[in-house]
């Protein structure tokens, strides 16, 4: 993947929920090391993350276990966990990172929606290049009341990034049945059942939603649902629809049915999501 040169300086944003460093910190941004570097016993209070898009390096824990990072690594600096992370003088390294709270990382490992690894390997991605930019930018120029909907776009990057690494590990036939059932589900204007979807790759419910929640970390209904509400917002931006239109178009029984499942998911109502970004 070929990666700008424009990218390779360090552009950065930071910003804090509650004034606590170790809950309330958030931020994102590129980092370029065009030298050879050694950090040694790093240590944070909250949760950071990078995802290497160029270069080579080591991490080593606490205890002395080293383990190679390549373009395409995410490496995760979890809360109060001593590492050290080496640079290697290839002169290209470049990486984006997020932070949030150190509680919001425990209870989303608890999950099994983040790892407890300290690498993992999602490979590299022009979409995930694409997000990075996305959140940076969000997070420069979104006004300070926005930051909490920024701090769920942070945890959703790194949630996404665990994902791949995930499905990477999984058989070749166990990802093509679950890429189609994703499409299945995710297509507008049907958003067919899951127990549809399940029908017409020939396997039995149970069994379907089993595979599909161990391969998406999420249950085919919830992953529906972030579909079918982030369809709603193309609509709410690319049409006068009304709101109840939307909603039966998005599969919602009534207007507030759906206004109740955006504002949960996204924060706000969805006319304010209209107001706010239609000119």
């Amino acid at each position: 993947m070929e990666i700008p040169k424009s990218y390779f300086k360090n552009d950065t944003v930071y910003g804090n929920l509650s004034g606590t460093p170790r809950e309330g910190t958030i931020g994102c941004g590129f980092l370029y090391k065009p030298d050879a570097s050694y950090s040694e016993n790093l240590c944070f209070a909250h949760y950071g993350a990078f995802y290497l898009l160029s270069g080579e390096g080591l991490y080593r824990d606490e205890a002395g276990r080293e383990i190679p990072l390549r373009a395409g690594d995410y490496v995760q600096r979890m809360p109060d966990v001593p590492h050290s992370t080496t640079v290697y003088p290839t002169g290209d390294w470049l990486e984006f990172f997020v932070c949030f709270g150190a509680q919001t990382y425990d209870h989303l490992a608890d999950l099994k929606l983040l790892s407890r690894e300290p690498v993992i390997h999602p490979g590299l991605s022009p979409l995930l290049f694409k997000k990075c930019i996305y959140l940076l930018d969000y997070m420069k120029n979104s006004p300070g009341d926005r930051q909490p909907f920024l701090y769920l776009q942070l945890q959703e990057f790194a949630m996404e990034l665990y994902q791949r690494s995930s499905q990477r590990q999984v058989d070749s036939e166990t990802r093509r049945l679950m890429q189609r059932a994703a499409e299945l589900l995710c297509a507008p204007p049907d958003f067919i059942s899951p127990k549809e979807a399940a029908g017409r790759l020939d396997m039995g419910y149970e069994n379907f939603r089993k595979k599909f929640k161990a391969y998406f970390h999420d249950s085919p209904g919830a992953y529906q649902l972030s579909a079918r509400l982030n369809y709603s917002k193309t609509l709410l931006l690319d049409t006068k629809k009304s709101l109840n239109e939307i909603a039966l178009l998005c599969h919602f029984s009534d207007a507030f049915a759906y206004s109740k499942a955006f504002k949960k998911y996204y924060g706000i109502s969805p006319s304010l999501f209209r107001q706010m970004y239609l000119p």
